[in-house]
């Protein structure tokens, strides 16, 4: 606990089970929040662009993958660390994504 954290709720730390949900959640939220990562020649602009997997299919899923990614990570660290402060930050992180 930190001094920082506000109403601690719940602390997931202690399950391995919400520690593996968190972690997998966590992986998986970066596969929409950086879909372009997939070809880093493509990202560091030593090849040009070419079929990324948004256009085949993740786009088709949700129309902002970027904020599914974002509500994923979030979930993750939030079902972590069940404190006021990081609701209240997660809160703010995913409303930043919707306007």
């Amino acid at each position: 606990s930190h001094v920082h954290d506000g109403v601690v709720w719940w602390n997931g730390e202690a399950s391995p089970v919400a520690h593996a949900v968190a972690w997998c959640a966590s992986f998986s939220s970066f596969f929409l929040l950086y879909p372009s990562v997939f070809n880093l020649k493509e990202v560091a602009a030593v090849e040009k662009p070419r079929l990324h997997l948004w256009e085949t299919g993740v786009i088709r899923i949700t129309r902002h993958p970027q904020m599914v990614g974002q509500l994923l990570w979030s979930a993750a660290h939030l079902s972590m660390v069940g404190s006021s402060f990081t609701a209240l930050t997660m809160a703010l992180l995913v409303g930043r994504r919707a306007l």
